[in-house]
């Protein structure tokens, strides 16, 4: 029998708290919650753990299973009038995975936001909820999109889907142009993007070509930059085997 203050007692009380916390959470956004963000939030972090907390045990609480109710009950708040509450519907959701199949036609028409970031958090949320054909005009559409990124995540979405839309190009045009100002991580959007092509993404050796050199020339003297060098060296052995063969 467990002792008063035992630390396995001390955590399965935590985890019992917690899943009445992200409960009340659903409750509240079900109805007209006054502060969504907040509780969208709550459910955002406990659908993507493992993270560090503070319990006195010093273990992270495990993830939190995302429930139908719970994803229909953020998916209420896509289109809310409130930037900043449609973002943090779409990080649950996102965090939902393909969880959130159900509610994709809601976050597809996010994509047309004239607000960029949410259309951003929309695509990302297809791209990891391995969108349905329902939602392949809604992601062609996004192809043109004035942000890169939305463009490489619909790419990404579209090819993971099995759509049939020429999508190389699009990658091809929106290639990244590495500066000062770019960050290595957004380079992975891109990255991803054409790994997703598989065999189609050969027709971007070139570009992929001409990033590399950039990127070896880049990591001379930043070191942060080796890690997408050696994950485009991998990219371009693989594609170079791939036009190899038969």
């Amino acid at each position: 029998m467990p002792h008063h203050g035992d630390p396995e007692d001390v955590f399965k009380t935590a985890i019992t708290q917690d899943r009445a916390r992200i409960d009340a959470a659903i409750e509240r956004l079900s109805g007209e919650a006054p502060k969504p963000e907040r509780f969208l939030l709550a459910l955002a972090g406990a659908w993507g753990r493992p993270v560090p907390c503070r319990a006195p045990i010093g273990r992270p609480l495990p993830p939190v299973a995302p429930t139908e109710r719970g994803v229909k009950s953020a998916a209420r708040w896509v289109h809310a009038s409130n930037p900043h509450v449609q973002r943090a519907a779409l990080a649950a959701l996102e965090r939902a995975g393909v969880a959130a199949r159900p509610v994709l036609s809601t976050v597809a028409d996010a994509l047309t936001s004239k607000e960029p970031l949410v259309r951003l958090a929309a695509a990302r949320v297809l791209t990891r909820a391995a969108p349905c054909p329902e939602q392949a005009p809604a992601l062609r559409r996004a192809l043109s999109d004035e942000v890169f990124t939305v463009r490489w995540l619909a790419v990404e979405a579209l090819a993971r889907s099995g759509d049939d839309h020429p999508l190389a190009p699009v990658l091809a045009a929106s290639r990244p142009r590495l500066d000062a100002r770019f960050a290595e991580y957004r380079l992975e959007d891109w990255l991803r993007a054409v790994a997703a092509l598989g065999r189609d993404a050969s027709a971007l050796l070139p570009e992929i070509s001409e990033l590399l050199d950039r990127i070896s020339s880049l990591s001379r003297s930043d070191a942060s930059w080796h890690p997408s060098r050696f994950t485009i060296e991998q990219l371009v052995r693989e594609l170079r085997a791939t036009q190899g063969d038969p």
